[in-house]
């Protein structure tokens, strides 16, 4: 079974919640830092709703290991080549932080670390396979987180 990145997610998130169980620390962050931690949950979900509606309406995988039928450029595309896992990692940081613990937070650097590994870097050369110099071209313009 692969762990596709909304698994992993789901697992950061799943761990959180056990980091706030299991070794609760004192003082736990205030109440504006879970506020501000739920509208960045709320962010990064609109963010993956928003990039998830660019693959569909330019009719091209969403899929991680799927195969591209276009490079998407324009949108948030724009900003970050991987826009999707950005949004991914900014809900982990809200859900960190609407969950009260900071230790929770330690999820969100290892979610970068093992999707840039596991998916990132496995894209970025079905990409430049599927696509060549246009891609290169983007690399060159564009960041691959922000």
């Amino acid at each position: 079974m692969k762990l596709y990145p909304p698994l992993m997610v789901l697992a950061g998130i799943m761990t959180q919640l056990l980091i706030g169980y299991i070794a609760p620390v004192e003082p736990i962050l205030s109440e504006t830092w879970q506020y501000i931690g739920s509208a960045l949950m709320a962010l990064g979900f609109a963010m993956i709703l928003l990039v998830a509606r660019s693959f569909r309406k330019h009719e091209t995988t969403i899929i991680p290991d799927g195969q591209p039928s276009l490079l998407i450029e324009g949108g948030l595309f724009a900003y970050s080549r991987n826009p999707i896992y950005l949004a991914m990692a900014v809900l982990l940081i809200g859900s960190g932080l609407a969950i009260g613990q900071v230790w929770a937070l330690i999820i969100v650097p290892i979610f970068v670390f093992l999707v840039q590994q596991i998916w990132i870097v496995k894209e970025e050369e079905n990409l430049e396979a599927e696509f060549g110099q246009f891609y290169r071209n983007y690399k060159m313009k564009v960041r691959r987180w922000f």
